[in-house]
């Protein structure tokens, strides 16, 4: 793969690798202590600085690429061909559908809701607690979709890809992805791989970040509901209906 790589890409994966490691090692546990706390409005303020974290360098590189005009088709962002996308739709709309399956059936069942909030507990600061909460979780699963699929799937792909080719630029890709949560514990970070590994497949399949962007955020919007009705609203909880 013949790619001209400039400094910006190589600080861009150097943030990559980087910021995930401020994250783990400085920013996560302070905002925990701040939970522990019981500041008010941490929630959300976390919130709102994963909307800017994420958006305010995703937009940087994609002005660097319009400017620089490089294809889109690097980043899985330009025209695939059109029944590959609907294949790749069609697939993201079936898991989806399973996704919503799946948390209706667990509402469902009260005698599972102790165990789903056991299983729950490592995301409990990450899950949103109240209506407010929730509603700004919805644009952090958008902002994960978008973005996240732009660094990881798209850039994170192509760069690596111009060093060692497709195949394995796409493994290490789901590797790093899931190196970005470690935050949420070491356990998580082959669980998140895997789940990069899903996205890369449906960008492969349709050629196209779309239909992965939309399974991303479906992903962490699903999580956030399920979490809102497991775990939120301590003193009277969020009713369990689907």
């Amino acid at each position: 793969m013949s790619v001209r790589l400039t400094i910006f890409d190589h600080i861009l994966f150097a943030l990559l690798l980087v910021v995930p490691l401020i994250e783990w090692r400085w920013n996560w546990p302070r905002y925990l202590r701040q939970l522990a706390a019981g500041v008010p409005g941490v929630r959300l303020r976390y919130y709102r600085n994963v909307l800017v974290g994420e958006w305010l360098p995703a937009m940087v590189l994609l002005a660097v690429w319009a400017a620089w005009r490089r294809p889109w088709s690097g980043l899985w962002l330009g025209g695939p061909t059109p029944w590959r996308i609907v294949v790749g739709f069609a697939c993201t709309g079936a898991f989806t559908a399973l996704l919503v399956w799946q948390r209706a059936a667990i509402l469902k069942r009260p005698e599972t809701h102790d165990k789903v909030r056991a299983a729950l507990q490592y995301a409990d600061p990450l899950l949103p607690h109240t209506a407010a909460e929730r509603r700004t979780f919805w644009l952090v699963a958008c902002t994960a979709g978008v973005c996240e699929e732009i660094f990881y799937r798209g850039f994170l792909t192509w760069y690596l890809a111009a060093w060692m080719g497709l195949v394995p630029a796409v493994l290490l890709s789901a590797a790093l992805f899931g190196f970005a949560h470690i935050y949420l514990g070491v356990a998580q970070v082959p669980k998140t791989a895997l789940v990069g590994l899903i996205l890369s497949g449906v960008a492969l399949l349709s050629a196209s970040l779309w239909p992965a962007m939309l399974l991303h955020a479906a992903l962490d919007w699903n999580s956030g509901e399920l979490g809102f009705r497991m775990l939120g609203e301590p003193k009277g909880r969020a009713p369990v209906s689907p």
